[in-house]
């Protein structure tokens, strides 16, 4: 009886014309956006993104991986003191800024200015932040720049640590440089810095996953200020699935409203990029960023690919054995189709070949011995190489006596 039923609800549907409900894939209203999967880099969606854009205060992630460099060669530390000048007071006391109060004068760490750049986008803290180590901001604006190319921001255009245009720097805006020039990138470029930056620095996101964060202004003045992303966990914009701990806001008239998110969907770190929103409503970039998601949601699955014996063990000479077990067995990717004609290759690291091709006694068990790279005309990734894997080792290879090592 019951099949009865559904041959005639199917020809009823045929001979009306009634459709069963589809779900549309949504439409992203914004100049440019892409989503990339941080971990091996495949972009899943992107919608103009190599077009260079103003981008506001996602600039504040540029100069937040200089400082970090700066960190790295212990030029500043964390708890470096940089004295606020009358200039920078002037930036971070005006109230149509980002503006956070900085007293002229008073001395705030470096990991307190870090703060303030991230959850508040405060731009005074910011410039400040350019300073800590003893940088003139035109000094540290190349130093931007020679970063943009290193990660692989080829294009982008940068004028100054915040975002803001030449003119509204004040009295520490550039010589020759047009009032309203102000900081460009492409949405592939803010997806190839965030992904560097959580890469190189995972301890943004500590700073970045806070909802709310006390700043010290002087002995009786502590101000308490809410992230300015919408999409953390409980928030306004949050996505059933997904965990959103970072990344970074951006407003201005030629920007519109930008956003940069990371977030942990199904186990692989998403990034997602918005710029320029469309609408006055500075919050569509959250509801665009949340369209995003859905098209992941709805539009693709995660496709294993098992890999074959030639490129889930490795030669190993010198050792105790020959032959290496290595993992993944498996690689993930997102499709929205099946992928039938790739190529996977082993690069092992440089330091465990000694500049050959094979791997060199001893490994130890656990230990990452190189990458794997997926390589299909249908896959495309924001830094235009193959996808990567990291490659470990499934067990341990000592090395061997002399007569192993002279036979392996």
């Amino acid at each position: 009886m019951k099949k009865r039923l559904l041959i005639i609800s199917t020809i009823f549907l045929l001979i009306f014309g009634v459709s069963l409900p589809v779900h549309a894939t949504p439409r992203i209203d914004a100049k440019a956006a892409i989503m990339v999967d941080s971990s091996t880099g495949q972009i899943i969606y992107e919608k103009n993104a190599n077009q260079q854009l103003p981008v506001a205060s996602i600039s504040k992630l540029l100069t937040v991986a200089v400082v970090h460099d700066e960190l790295q060669q212990h030029v500043i530390t964390d708890y470096s003191k940089v004295e606020v000048t009358p200039d920078i007071a002037t930036i971070s006391n005006d109230p149509s800024y980002s503006s956070i109060g900085l007293v002229s004068g008073q001395s705030y760490s470096v990991i307190e200015l870090l703060n303030a750049a991230m959850v508040k986008s405060a731009d005074g803290a910011t410039v400040a932040l350019a300073t800590a180590a003893g940088n003139s901001l035109d000094k540290f604006v190349i130093k931007m720049d020679q970063k943009a190319h290193e990660i692989g921001l080829k294009k982008a255009k940068i004028i100054n640590p915040t975002g803001l245009t030449n003119g509204e720097m004040k009295g520490l805006a550039s010589d020759n440089v047009p009032a309203n020039a102000e900081n460009e990138m492409s949405a592939k470029d803010v997806a190839l810095l965030s992904r560097y930056l959580i890469q190189s620095y995972p301890a943004i996101l500590q700073v970045t996953a806070q909802k709310k964060a006390n700043f010290f202004i002087t002995k009786d003045n502590t101000k308490s200020v809410d992230n300015l992303n919408k999409m953390l966990p409980g928030e306004q914009y949050t996505v059933s699935g997904v965990k959103i701990n970072g990344l970074k806001t951006g407003t201005s008239d030629k920007a519109g409203a930008c956003f940069v998110s990371t977030g942990n969907y199904k186990g692989h770190q998403i990034i997602t990029v918005v710029l320029h929103a469309k609408g006055d409503n500075k919050d569509n970039r959250f509801v665009q960023t949340q369209n995003l998601y859905k098209i992941l949601k709805q539009d693709y699955h995660l496709q294993q690919i098992k890999l074959p014996s030639n490129v889930t063990n490795a030669k190993v000479k010198h050792g105790v054995t020959s032959n290496l077990s290595t993992s993944p067995k498996k690689l993930s990717i997102w499709s929205n189709s099946p992928l039938t004609s790739y190529t996977v290759s082993q690069n092992f690291d440089n330091k465990l070949t000694n500049n050959t091709q094979t791997l060199q006694a001893p490994i130890k068990r656990g230990q990452r011995i190189g990458s794997l790279r997926l390589t299909s005309s249908k896959l495309k990734t924001v830094s235009g190489e193959p996808l990567t894997y990291p490659l470990y080792s499934n067990e341990s290879v000592p090395k061997g006596n002399f007569l192993e090592r002279l036979f392996r």
